[in-house]
């Protein structure tokens, strides 16, 4: 658990000392609570150490460190500029809590990943949206996990923060909610690597995010949906975290009443229509034809 400003925020987090990384986080997202009260988002604050981390951690985090990392390291500083770094990653995200104390909660580096920029605030965080949304629209409470997967690389090179091989990156960060009172879950997996799009995920495809409705809230090539069973079976730290996810069904959103048109369908439709426009044009004008026809055998 972590304590601040006097609140407890339950947080249970898997923390591995030696690599400086955390494996998991469990918290719980209350659909209900995040209706009922007026939350004010509180804006970034500086994050804290609780003593699992170097007291210099922060400076693995500015542009001027991972600057240097890839260019003396990785002989790549193309990489990181204003627009690409690795950044703050929370694993549970303070707009998942309503109350003030549990938002400033998440501001600990136990619940901190490194994240590239563009990854952390779009693809991410359309999936951290899309489970708060479910929470609050089905006025559910989500026993909610987040964690780490894989090690990301850079040319053959696997990536770290430091120098001395410590704060590893993740290739893939994914994140999980149960609903315990239907034994329904749903996963996410999501690549940390905003250069390329993933060719394999550890799980998940696209039929998973259509059957349970969940298809907006990814983006292909860089996040996948995958069942429970699926994700445990193939993240050692899910399986950790989730002891029964083998046996949990497929949590589902509402299918929308109509179906979105795709481009493909919409641009059918409008050939569809131009070739009846032709043809009508062309019956007009066979019709003048006719008439011009009449006229002159009278």
């Amino acid at each position: 658990m972590v304590k601040r400003n006097g609140g407890i925020v339950d947080l249970e987090i898997c923390y591995d000392q030696l690599s400086l990384t955390t494996i998991y986080v469990k918290f719980e997202i209350d659909g209900i609570s995040l209706k009922k009260f007026v939350t004010v988002i509180i804006p970034p604050v500086a994050t804290r150490n609780i003593n699992l981390y170097p007291e210099n951690i922060a400076c693995f985090y500015t542009k001027n460190h991972q600057t240097a990392l890839f260019k003396y390291i990785y002989n790549n500083e193309d990489k990181i500029s204003d627009s690409s770094f690795l950044t703050e990653g929370h694993l549970a995200s303070n707009a998942d809590f309503s109350e003030n104390f549990k938002q400033l909660g998440t501001f600990f580096y136990a619940n901190i990943t490194p994240q590239w920029e563009s990854i952390n605030q779009h693809v991410w965080a359309l999936i951290e949206s899309a489970i708060r949304s479910y929470a609050m629209d089905n006025d559910k409470k989500l026993e909610a996990y987040a964690g780490t997967h894989g090690q990301a690389m850079v040319d053959g090179q696997p990536l770290f923060l430091t120098g001395d091989g410590r704060m590893p990156v993740a290739a893939w960060l994914w994140k999980a909610a149960v609903d315990r009172s239907t034994g329904a879950g749903i996963a996410f997996v999501c690549s940390n690597d905003p250069f390329k799009r993933a060719a394999s995920p550890p799980c998940g495809d696209m039929d998973v995010c259509v059957d349970g409705h969940w298809h907006a809230a990814v983006v292909v090539g860089w996040s996948f949906c995958c069942t429970l069973q699926q994700l445990v079976e193939t993240v050692p730290g899910a399986a950790t975290a989730i002891v029964d996810g083998a046996g949990m069904k497929l949590l589902k959103r509402q299918s929308p009443a109509t179906p979105p048109m795709s481009p493909d369908s919409a641009a059918t439709m409008d050939d569809d229509e131009d070739d009846e426009d032709d043809d009508d044009d062309d019956d007009d004008g066979d019709d003048e034809a006719e008439k011009d026809e009449a006229e002159k055998d009278d």
